[in-house]
């Protein structure tokens, strides 16, 4: 079972690449590497991540076209929700948005779209860390910012909006 996840999470990977080079306009990417906290994502093109314990809620907001959430290594309808440990997830291609609750979170974007970040330090302070496109990557803020990935210049911003609960 776990061959065929981690077989599923490579395709993806591979089909995220492909997907985002033929994309229509600019693309670009954005990281999440061990977050500890809460990261919504709302973009267009295709995405992979893992999240070690906590939760994951994906909508589909492309529902007219061939490609769907998979989480752990199966399909899923439009809109899916899981709680859980070592939780695998992608879709490859469309309009989406995930929000992602707990630790070790790791997603890769790639397309456009913008995220709302809010770290949730551990009893050491490690919030995880992020990356807009070329830039350096950076400590996965405390408190809540909104960064904008794609598009002509990556953008990071105060907090402009509510993370959905």
């Amino acid at each position: 079972m776990r061959l065929a996840a981690l077989i599923t999470l490579v395709v993806g990977l591979v089909a995220t690449a492909t997907t985002a080079t033929a994309a229509d306009g600019p693309s670009g990417w954005l990281e999440i590497e061990n977050g500890r906290g809460i990261v919504q994502i709302t973009g267009k093109g295709g995405l992979n991540g893992r999240i070690v314990r906590g939760s994951l809620q994906i909508t589909d907001l492309s529902p007219g076209d061939e490609w769907s959430p998979w989480i752990n290594g199966l399909p899923r309808g439009k809109v899916a929700s899981i709680r859980g440990e070592n939780v695998l997830f992608r879709l490859s291609a469309g309009r989406y948005q995930i929000v992602a609750r707990g630790e070790g979170i790791s997603i890769s974007a790639r397309g456009t779209g913008q995220a709302i970040l809010d770290g949730e330090p551990d009893a050491v302070g490690a919030t995880g860390f992020y990356r807009v496109g070329d830039r350096p990557r950076q400590a996965l803020p405390a408190s809540v910012i909104r960064v904008s990935f794609g598009g002509k210049e990556p953008r990071t911003s105060g907090p402009s909006g509510k993370i959905k609960s």
